[in-house]
């Protein structure tokens, strides 16, 4: 029986050959794949503000380790989970804190961790990748996995804010007349991500609004 390849086109597939290229150019300047992005500062500020000694955090795309490495200073355990197998190695081998453990998204569902497992949930620079649509089943899982009262934490580009990077962007796929079916940035407006949050049932604690539009919400008691 023919084995069916995998799909060229998934964020997996994408960030493994990104990491893939990355090794293949040999030495870099940053400590963490990430930190020549940029901008994680606030987001950095608004997790630590919210942490809670001794909790039990999940991390949605950790990526190169770049925030996986703060917050194992400020959790009793950090769950980070990535979609990109190649991305966990790295993020394996950078981030060295005993409290770290790594896992394996499907990039769809959080259905590794049961219901109320998690006090801390958060996200950063991830949800830039998905389209509204993606987002709003990614938050309904993130209020199953909280336990309650436990805080959700997650960034997405600002349609408002980021409007000039909006505009390059549409603009660039207009001249191409090729629609991207991959890789494109995504925006959503604080109305958006708000009724998103509001209609999973999640209560809003504070939005800050910069290079990323960040929100942090509770899950009832």
């Amino acid at each position: 029986m023919l084995q069916r390849s995998p799909d060229p086109d998934t964020e997996e597939a994408f960030w493994d050959r990104y990491m893939r290229k990355l090794r293949a150019r040999g030495t870099r300047s940053y400590p963490y794949v990430g930190c020549d992005w940029h901008n994680e500062e606030d987001f950095l500020s608004l997790l630590q503000q919210h942490a809670v000694p001794g909790a039990r955090a999940l991390e949605i795309g950790c990526g190169g380790g770049r925030i996986t490495v703060a917050a194992a200073k400020l959790f009793a355990h950090v769950h980070a989970g990535d979609v990109s197998g190649e991305m966990l190695r790295e993020c394996e081998t950078a981030v060295t804190a005993p409290n770290v453990s790594f896992h394996k998204l499907d990039g769809f569902t959080l259905q590794e961790f049961a219901d109320g497992s998690m006090d801390h949930v958060y996200a950063h620079d991830v949800f830039v990748q998905l389209s509204s649509i993606q987002v709003y089943p990614y938050l309904r899982e993130i209020r199953r996995v909280l336990a309650p009262g436990g805080i959700g934490l997650v960034s997405c580009y600002d349609f408002m804010a980021q409007f000039e990077k909006f505009r390059e962007i549409s603009l660039h796929f207009w001249h191409a007349r090729r629609p991207g079916t991959h890789r494109r940035l995504h925006f959503l407006t604080q109305e958006m991500l708000l009724a998103m949050l509001s209609d999973v049932g999640v209560e809003m604690l504070q939005v800050h609004r910069g290079t990323f539009l960040s929100v942090v919400f509770r899950k009832p008691r």
